[in-house]
């Protein structure tokens, strides 16, 4: 199955998941089509809607956009084929590497060499379509499978192309002259007061065939992108649907084997351009990626710099601050303590920069927690329900809190267990409880215990708050409970 798919589907830079694209396919595929079946019914019945524009040049440019757009598009495709093993990918580069060479050699080269076309401007570009079209729906609808040898299927394909291109030219170009004509090229749509259903009964049932084919593709990667969160597929559905209600159209009036531009013209070449919105998307993600796996990777350079270096320094006068721990000197065990909190300051910093991007938070909660818990040897559980969605800089805020609220139950309250759940609805609550000796809540705390007054202001900083129940014997219950989705910090909040 497919191993790689869009990177749409990935969190924002901040690591909070966008709004997926599409999670409104249905209803963006409804719109496109509704779209253009009221645009073809207005222009098709109504006088005062009547559009028809006679340009060669006009045809030039869209058969231009017609070859580039799917050259472009099958290399794509070819990319995400070498890289998830898709067979669904592959016969979406087959299906545009056809469609591209059929506009290039067909229509695109006789139209800017030959000022009047013939048979072959007709019948080659509707055969080498067909089959592009046909190619478009197996795709949609073929069970995707893992492919063994993505490189050697991808050269067996495009040889495959390309005979099919060499023996399409060569049957239209020896029968050329036995070939009827499709359509009058001087036949106008301007002065018709109803659809003109006109040309050889093949091509209209080209059309037809044609436009069968393309509603099978819309359909089926429709579902493809819903099923596997894929965006490019969507657009890749959008631009079938669009091809659709072309082959609609020019079936109501084959303008694309005249000199008029009409608006079945102008609905290929929106399909066109819906294709290169999907390409264009996954090359800024492909782009996207490629700055966080660089960014990701000096930050990874950095952790290792902190790891080797302050770290064991730190660790140093831990362990130097342990061996003195006998002392009655409070100048010494301020030290040592302010020693043990240096030195967990920097294990958090090595864990942040070498957190990924968008990693569930249960996962770093638990990392964090553990690292504290396990070194006085206690253990922790980690329970989630409900989907967080918080930003990077809430999230490491969190999980500060939760490590002091763990450290302080380990090393204080001599905790033997911690259980640490996550609840996430419209507010994201995260309870640390304990097992340990508890305290009296009541008494005075000390000057110097920076510990709690942190872990609420962190709490309040994300728009949350912080409760805290205890009592001698008890054990220690911490709720942190922040707002879901993306909190801005309080002002005057810095961390």
């Amino acid at each position: 199955m497919r191993g790689d798919t869009s990177l749409l589907a990935l969190g924002g830079p901040d690591g909070v998941p966008r709004r997926r694209f599409v999670d409104r396919g249905r209803q963006t595929i409804l719109i496109t089509v509704g779209a253009g079946l009221l645009v073809t019914l207005l222009i098709s019945v109504l006088p005062i809607t009547r559009f028809a524009y006679r340009s060669d040049e006009a045809h030039v440019a869209i058969e231009t956009a017609a070859f580039l757009i799917p050259a472009l598009a099958a290399i794509l495709f070819v990319g995400r084929t070498l890289r998830a093993y898709s067979r669904t990918d592959l016969l979406l580069a087959a299906s545009l590497t056809l469609t591209a060479a059929t506009n290039l050699c067909f229509s695109l080269i006789p139209a800017v060499v030959d000022e009047q076309p013939g048979p072959f401007a007709t019948w080659a570009p509707v055969t080498g379509r067909l089959f592009g079209a046909a190619l478009f729906a197996a795709a949609a609808i073929v069970a995707d499978s893992a492919l063994s040898n993505p490189r050697r299927a991808l050269i067996r394909t495009f040889v495959n192309v390309t005979a099919t291109v060499v023996l399409i030219a060569l049957l239209t170009a020896v029968f050329a002259d036995d070939l009827p004509r499709g359509i009058d090229p001087h036949l106008s749509p301007e002065t018709s007061s109803r659809p003109r259903i006109v040309g050889h009964e093949v091509v209209l049932g080209v059309q037809i065939v044609t436009l069968l084919l393309y509603s099978v593709a819309t359909v089926g990667f429709l579902f493809r992108a819903e099923r596997e969160r894929d965006g490019l597929l969507l657009w890749v559905s959008i631009s079938a649907a669009l091809s659709a209600v072309a082959r609609l159209n020019y079936f109501l009036f084959p303008s694309l084997y005249s000199e008029w531009v009409y608006v079945g013209d102008i609905m290929r070449l929106l399909a066109y351009v819906a294709l290169l919105v999907g390409v264009s998307r996954e090359l800024l993600t492909y782009q996207r990626r490629a700055a966080d796996a660089a960014v990701f990777e000096e930050r990874r350079r950095l952790a290792r710099e902190l790891h080797d270096g302050l770290a064991q320094e730190l660790a140093f006068l831990r362990s130097e601050g342990s061996r003195l721990s006998g002392t009655s000197d409070p100048a010494v065990m301020r030290m040592a303590t302010a020693a043990e909190r240096a030195l967990g300051e920097a294990r958090m910093a090595i864990s942040a920069l070498t957190t990924p991007v968008g990693e569930p938070l249960d996962v770093s909660l638990r990392r964090a927690a553990e690292v504290v818990a396990q070194r006085m040897g206690a253990t922790v559980d980690v329970t989630t329900t409900g989907k967080v969605q918080l930003p990077t800089a809430a999230r490491q805020a969190i999980e500060r809190i939760v490590r002091e609220a763990v450290g302080n139950a380990v090393r204080h309250g001599q905790a033997e267990h911690v259980n640490v759940e996550i609840e996430a609805n419209d507010s994201v609550r995260i309870v640390v409880v304990d097992n340990g000796r508890g305290f009296d809540m009541t008494r005075k705390q000390r000057a110097d215990a920076f510990g709690l007054v942190s872990m609420r202001e962190r709490a309040e900083g994300l728009g949350g708050e912080l409760f805290i129940k205890s009592s001698p014997g008890e054990g220690c219950r911490v709720d942190i409970v922040v707002p879901n989705g993306r909190p801005e910090p309080a002002k005057g909040w810095r961390r």
